[in-house]
């Protein structure tokens, strides 16, 4: 047998050319799915080449089930990803004439039955939605007339009604697929009050189902502070768990701390009685801030306690006071368990109050006090309380 010997440059010309033939047999292979996009400048110069790869479309935005308030003009529409795609609506899974669009216009002339759907297609494959309906809504409350005969045997709740008294009104329990007519079926609410700063909720959602834990976390305005939570939950982290077993009303409180709202950071305060006094920048004499009692009713009271820094000499304490209440409410100041002065009425507007003190440390409590006949609390801002603000301590001169 005769050997063949082939030159080597002729090998690797035959090699390049079976790799360029593969490379083309995959080029043309791929052709449907990768579309190149040539870009011209005003003299016809190409200036960019992209290739893009396209795929089988995805639906982003689903149609959704319409209501047939009277004879008025019905519209479905899709959103989907891919290039090139095209649309063809179907009624009960037949194709409708010339619905090529990806947004389908029914006249007033359509009626309740049958269901809707769209095939979304391009050069790599297609996708169907899922299939939607039109539905009666002979009053116009955004509520199916079917589910208002299945629920209530009639279609005359209004949408705003709450027909169990669950604290869900019947067009979201119907929103939410909900038993209106059942009071443990619905999904419990979260409502937070906050002044002075900002709550976050985790998860942050509209409404929740029953048993669901919730985070709140308490953030304070700049130059507040978190004072604690108070409706259905209670405490002085600024993070709480809340367990959303009902509808939950929460607030969380911040103030000013109380030393820098009477101006004097020197001072150790406490609070005390039925409520607490808190800081706050709404009222005072200065403009600045003071210290506002807590909100108490009847019989009740609530104390601000201040203890001096030890001095070496006698010193002047001063400071100015208010109060909104009726007699015989008071506000009233005592100096290491004496009482020294008080204040009453709706407008005694702002006072100043000077005394002597002796060297050492002292301890001054203001009480704020309601008779037990007194009138019921407002929960009004300026009614009902009393403020302390701008407490010096001055040295005596020699």
């Amino acid at each position: 047998m005769k050997s063949i010997e082939i030159d080597s440059q002729v090998y690797m010309r035959m090699l390049f050319g079976l790799v360029i033939g593969l490379w083309l047999f995959a080029m043309d292979f791929s052709a449907e799915a990768q579309q190149t996009v040539f870009t011209y400048d005003a003299a016809g110069n190409t200036v960019a080449i992209a290739s893009t790869t396209s795929t089988a479309p995805a639906i982003t935005t689903t149609p959704t089930t319409q209501l047939l308030e009277s004879n008025q003009t019905v519209s479905f529409s899709v959103a989907a990803t891919g290039l090139g795609n095209s649309y063809q609506w179907l009624s009960n899974g037949v194709p409708i004439l010339g619905a090529t669009n990806d947004t389908l216009l029914l006249p007033n002339s359509v009626g309740t039955n049958g269901t809707y759907s769209v095939v979304i297609s391009n050069g790599s494959g297609s996708v169907t939605s899922s299939p939607v309906g039109i539905w009666a809504d002979s009053n116009g409350n955004g509520i199916p007339d079917w589910w208002e005969l299945a629920y209530f045997g009639n279609c005359n709740q209004p949408p705003d009604g709450d027909y169990d008294g669950d604290g869900v009104n019947n067009l979201d329990e119907y929103l939410e697929g909900t038993d209106p007519t059942n009071p443990n079926s619905y999904d419990p609410r979260l409502y937070v009050q906050a002044g002075l700063g900002t709550v976050t909720a985790s998860p942050d959602q509209p409404y929740y189902t029953l048993g669901q834990m919730v985070t709140l976390t308490a953030v304070p305005d700049p130059g507040q502070t978190f004072l604690g939570w108070s409706g259905a939950v209670t405490g002085t982290k600024p993070a709480i768990a809340v367990l959303m077993n009902s509808h939950k009303y929460v607030t969380a409180n911040f103030a000013v701390p109380l030393a820098t709202a009477l101006a004097n950071t020197n001072l150790y305060c406490t609070t005390g009685g039925s409520a607490s006094w808190y800081g706050q920048t709404l009222v005072s004499e200065d403009g600045q801030a003071s210290a506002q009692s807590g909100v108490i009713g009847a019989g009740q009271q609530t104390s601000l306690q201040a203890v001096t820094p030890y001095t070496t000499q006698p010193f002047q304490l001063s400071f100015y006071w208010s109060v909104s209440s009726q007699a015989p409410d008071n506000l009233a100041l005592t100096i290491d368990g004496s009482p020294y002065a008080s204040i009453s009425g709706t407008g005694a507007g702002w006072q100043l109050f000077q005394t002597n003190l002796t060297q050492g440390t002292h301890i001054l409590v203001w009480t704020y006090s309601k008779s037990p006949n007194g009138n019921a609390p407002t929960g009004l801002p300026y009614t009902d309380s009393g403020w302390v603000g701008d407490v010096f301590l001055t040295t005596n001169s020699p």
